[in-house]
């Protein structure tokens, strides 16, 4: 029996395996059980479904691209920086791509409550590819850019599934022009809300004397006595 902080990852494992021999949609939790020579109530103590083990294995994925970045990758333009790392996450997933053509042939096999948190891991994942390539990702611009991004990823991975080269350079390519017209756009939207946010903070300060000259009106019409 394997020692159970193992678990998780060796069902991951079973998973991809069983995905590149069949359709994903036709893989069971009891497949997933047998393969990686462990009883459904492992399987139930450690993951909560197809999904799940889905969901646990984008964080591995997450988590290795992570731990494989190094101090001078930080020292790269932030456009440089952001390909490094997606093409880094690319090459994670390479050894994995019939079954991630089987996983997505079957959309996930995910029922709509499983979509939403499929898509909300997505989000997660490429928040973290921003954070790790220097890009904030707080506030209203750092939520588009994350919306951005996943688009923008989800473009690429179907290109990268397709892409039969060693080095993977007409999928670098691909990101590197989707990366250049986001960047634009999110230059636009910084300066949009830089705009916005000064027009507030105008509009703020005039209410703010607005009121201080309906509080001086208000104290100077009271009667002398009532202000003793």
């Amino acid at each position: 029996m394997p020692a159970k902080k193992d678990i998780p990852n060796i069902l991951i494992d079973a998973a991809l395996k069983l995905a590149t021999e069949k359709s994903w949609h036709d893989v069971t939790i009891i497949d997933i059980a047998q393969t990686a020579g462990v009883t459904i109530a492992d399987c139930h103590a450690h993951v909560g479904g197809k999904a799940d083990i889905l969901r646990r294995f984008i964080a591995r994925i997450d988590h290795e691209v992570l731990a494989d970045l190094h101090e001078d990758d930080f020292a790269e333009p932030g456009h440089d920086r952001l390909i490094a790392v997606i093409m880094a996450r690319f090459d994670a997933l390479a050894d994995h791509r019939d079954a991630l053509r089987s996983i997505l042939k079957s959309r996930g096999d995910l029922g709509p409550a499983d979509s939403i948190r499929a898509i909300k891991s997505h989000f997660g994942s490429m928040r973290w590819m921003l954070e790790a390539a220097g890009f904030r990702t707080s506030g209203l611009q750092g939520s588009l850019r994350v919306a951005g991004l996943t688009a923008i990823y989800a473009r690429t991975f179907r290109h990268w599934l397709d892409d039969d080269s060693t080095d993977f350079a007409p999928t670098m390519a691909y990101l590197d022009r989707e990366l250049s017209k986001a960047a634009g756009w999110d230059g636009q939207v910084e300066k949009g809300l830089g705009k916005a946010t000064g027009l507030c903070r105008k509009l703020s300060e005039k209410c703010q004397q607005i009121r201080s000259k309906k509080s001086s009106r208000r104290a100077d019409t009271q009667p002398t006595d009532a202000r003793q």
